[in-house]
């Protein structure tokens, strides 16, 4: 890189947004000058960049031939009007939400899983999209075993926290536990129902079929991760009563055998993966003891199954705003900087 080029975040005062500033300021080569965007709601506050306060820049207004890369941590909808804006003024931009994810002229991008013609290839597209929470996980994990054994079958019942709503979500759940402890009623805005000591079977709109958007787009970005179109995926999600970390109960079958400990050790061989072994692990890992500024995917209770052959039960759980969303965009945006801007 022979100059230095400045990035737009784009919902710099949302949950994602600001995790990514935060490791902006990680990332092993220099960065130019970054610009904290916004929604007109938030203009006249500020992001703490370089451990110094920087206000927040209007989004309807902003100028993005100022920058050469945007990253955008928005609802869908706003990304599907401003993202135009951004490409047409020269940007590349690393888009988080679902507006492109199903579009199969548009990369969906796991940093950890690129190689060969697929990391050179991003240089040359104007918008890359990154997976969802949960199929960036699964396809951390499942890729190198489906290269391995190949996985015919894999059944996810997933825990989602309150943080997939942003900060929002996490507010929402707060106060209703504090309000239902004092003795008040629940009110619910953010989710369908009551967050605070309950469950939710369902997250997102739900489709003809029964399933939600999360649901269907979870296995349709996984079977496109793994590039297993023919891969039988089927997911459920239950909204649970945690701040941050999604988990998920993980069934999976192979064409071929595979013993436990050879499972173990290709988990093990996957940079970013932590293992929960033995029986003094039993139980482990959990959202609220393993992931407290931890950027790791966390494994455990890894065992045959007693229903199929050639199968597996696991359970993984992760930062889904830090680790699944934020890291995987810090990533990218590493390899943007270092060989194609």
């Amino acid at each position: 890189m022979s100059e230095l080029i400045d990035i737009a975040v784009i919902g710099a005062t949302g949950a994602v947004g600001e995790a990514i500033i935060e490791q902006l300021g990680e990332l092993e080569c220099a960065t130019g000058q970054i610009f904290p965007v916004a929604s007109s709601a938030s203009v006249g506050d500020t992001a703490l960049i370089a451990n110094r306060p920087v206000g927040i820049c209007d989004l309807a207004e902003f100028d993005f031939s100022t920058v050469r890369l945007a990253l955008f941590a928005v609802p869908a909808d706003v990304s599907v009007e401003h993202v135009p804006r951004a490409v047409d003024a020269g940007c590349t931009v690393i888009d988080c939400s679902s507006a492109f994810r199903s579009d199969s002229t548009v990369p969906l991008v796991l940093a950890a899983g690129l190689q060969g013609e697929d990391l050179a290839s991003l240089g040359g597209h104007s918008i890359i999209a990154m997976p969802g929470s949960l199929s960036a996980e699964l396809a951390l994990l499942l890729k190198p075993v489906n290269a391995e054994v190949e996985i015919t079958r894999v059944s996810v019942v997933a825990c989602i926290s309150a943080s997939n709503a942003g900060k929002a979500g996490v507010s929402e759940l707060a106060s209703q536990s504090a309000g239902l402890l004092g003795g008040k009623s629940a009110q619910a805005s953010v989710f369908a129902h009551q967050s605070a000591f309950n469950l939710i079977p369902e997250v997102g709109p739900v489709g003809e079929d029964g399933y939600t958007s999360v649901e269907a787009s979870t296995a349709s970005e996984l079977q496109r991760l793994l590039e297993a179109g023919g891969m039988a995926v089927d997911v459920s999600c239950i909204q649970v009563p945690v701040f941050y970390g999604n988990s998920m109960s993980v069934s999976l079958e192979t064409r071929y055998p595979l013993g436990t400990d050879e499972l173990i050790n290709v988990l093990n061989g996957i940079e970013g993966v932590s293992l929960f072994e033995g029986l003094e692990n039993s139980g482990l890992p959990t959202p609220v003891t393993d992931l407290q500024n931890f950027d790791k995917t966390c494994v455990g209770r890894i065992r045959e199954s007693k229903a199929h052959d050639n199968a597996f039960n696991l359970w993984i759980t992760s930062d889904n705003v830090r680790k699944s969303a934020a890291k995987n965009v810090i990533a990218v945006t590493q390899l943007l900087l270092e060989s194609y801007l």
